[in-house]
């Protein structure tokens, strides 16, 4: 019996490295001597999860680390990896002899790779290993997105005529069809790859297009598109995409597409949303997750992608919850086992608690002078809450009504902005008559989360005198906000 357990505690020890290997990717960065060049890696990967001001984020950018390769002659990456990923490697201007632009590949690992990449004094890149065939196609004939190619296409932002840019689009996309044909017919590529290479090529020469047709529209000036040119653009998505096998999903310019697919068949004939231009209305958003069932019904990833993008579009955009209601209770019904319900019915709640007459949920946030300052001890006179998602965001367009409602309203900016610490943000704190500076710190931010539901769409909370809500859902509005000044007039009396 003692050497049974002795055996079965010898295999755990060597499966328990082989399973951690076949779950992880190895890239190994090398250059020569001397070279001045920090390199950076970024995984890419394709998943839900809670952003502040946004409510979920589709995609979760995993900072890999960076590698200073003036101080080093190699750096080594371990890719924790269970299926294939894009890893963004990036070159920023390397300094004073260097070059002074920044570059961006794109890697494709899979689990268990085991990736050598050589930087070149010209700062090119040669590949060796697993999957190195991978990264020399995407070296030579894709880049990061389609944008990256306007130069070398020689494409003037300052021009209105950029017609030349398509003929070389479309030698490039018959070079890259070429290409691989014949990288296929020399390589094993597998279905990720494939569905990642089919949906760039599907997706850039038509967005390109746009590219041209709207400049040509405007002329090169800061006008509004009519119902007729704003179709013609429509109409490139709606004759150009086509669903792609779910493993495009990697692809980020075709989930973007894929959204707009859907969106612009949701909003044809439609009613705008009262929120704001870019937003859906809410009729338009309940067709949209409609048409997800129905369009991609033989793509389940991409649907439920899709329909949790959509919810997510209800719960966080509307003041009311009744839109994203009656689609979650279709969610729970399609994806019962969906890590996301439980975030929606949160969300959901907290809004239901947010309604006018009701005292404003307190939390003790931090005054300039490093003084703890709750909300409910600025009672007294009416107040506007604006948080901030960066620094003085919102204070250049509202100086205006504070100085038109001088002791009628309090402004107090509410600094919810990521990693800005303390004494940086309070060197940008400027002390104005009737204006308060308060600072969250990361417990603050979670509770202002889960007790005002803040996002950027809706960064305002108007409260009265008393300390009641009188309207949590103020939009943003650009250039700015009507609702605001008409319901400061309010509380303001006037």
């Amino acid at each position: 019996m003692k050497i049974y357990k002795v055996v079965l505690a010898l295999l755990s020890l060597l499966i328990a490295p082989m399973t951690w290997a076949q779950n992880t990717a190895r890239v190994t960065i090398i250059a020569p001597e001397g070279m001045n060049q920090k390199v950076s890696l970024t995984a890419e990967r394709v998943r839900f999860h809670e952003t502040l001001g946004m409510g979920l984020a589709d995609t979760e950018f995993d900072n890999l680390g960076v590698v200073d390769l003036s101080t080093q002659k190699s750096g080594v990456f371990d890719v924790e990896l269970d299926k294939p990923t894009l890893v963004r490697m990036t070159l920023p201007p390397s300094g004073a002899g260097g070059s002074s632009e920044g570059r961006t590949h794109i890697l494709y690992l899979k689990p268990g790779d085991n990736l050598t990449v050589k930087l070149n004094n010209d700062r090119g890149l040669e590949f060796s290993g697993s999957s190195a065939a991978y990264q020399q196609f995407l070296r030579d004939y894709y880049r990061e997105n389609h944008y990256q190619y306007l130069p070398a296409f020689s494409y003037k932002p300052t021009q209105v005529d950029n017609q030349a840019i398509l003929k070389q689009s479309d030698s490039l996309q018959q070079l890259r069809r070429t290409r691989y044909n014949e990288f296929k017919s020399s390589a094993s590529v597998d279905k990720e790859f494939d569905a990642y290479v089919q949906a760039t090529s599907m997706t850039e020469p038509y967005l390109l297009q746009a590219l041209v047709m709207d400049r040509d529209m405007r002329k090169n000036r800061p006008v509004k598109l009519t119902p007729d040119q704003q179709k013609k653009l429509t109409e490139l998505t709606l004759q150009n995409f086509k669903p792609l096998p779910d493993e495009a999903l990697m692809n980020q310019t075709y989930r973007n597409e894929l959204r707009n697919w859907i969106q612009l068949q949701a909003a044809q004939g439609g009613q705008a949303s009262t929120e704001g231009q870019n937003t859906m209305s809410a009729q338009a958003i309940e067709k949209a997750y409609q048409l997800t069932q129905e369009k991609l019904k033989d793509y389940p990833r991409q649907r439920e992608y899709l329909s949790t993008y959509w919810l997510n579009q209800a719960t966080t955009v509307f003041p009311t919850t009744q839109t994203a209601r009656t689609l979650l209770a279709e969610y729970k019904k399609s994806y019962p086992q969906s890590q996301q319900i439980a975030y929606f019915e949160k969300w959901l709640n907290t809004k239901d608690q947010l309604k006018n007459g009701t005292m404003a949920p307190d939390v003790t946030l931090m005054g300039v002078d490093s003084t703890p300052i709750s909300i409910s001890s600025l009672r007294g006179n009416p107040m506007i809450l604006a948080f901030a998602f960066n620094l003085k965001q919102h204070e250049p367009s509202l100086k205006a009504l504070e100085e038109s409602h001088k002791d009628k309203v309090n402004f107090v900016y509410v600094s919810v902005a990521p990693g800005i610490p303390f004494t940086t943000w309070k060197q940008y704190a400027e002390a104005r008559p009737g204006v308060m500076h308060l600072w969250a710190s990361e417990k603050a931010v979670q509770e202002l989360k889960e007790k005002y539901a803040i996002t950027h769409g809706h960064p305002f909370v108007l409260i009265d005198a008393q300390g009641r809500i009188a309207n949590r859902w103020i939009p943003m509005g650009f250039p700015e906000s009507k609702t605001l000044q008409a319901e400061l007039d309010r509380v303001a009396g006037r």
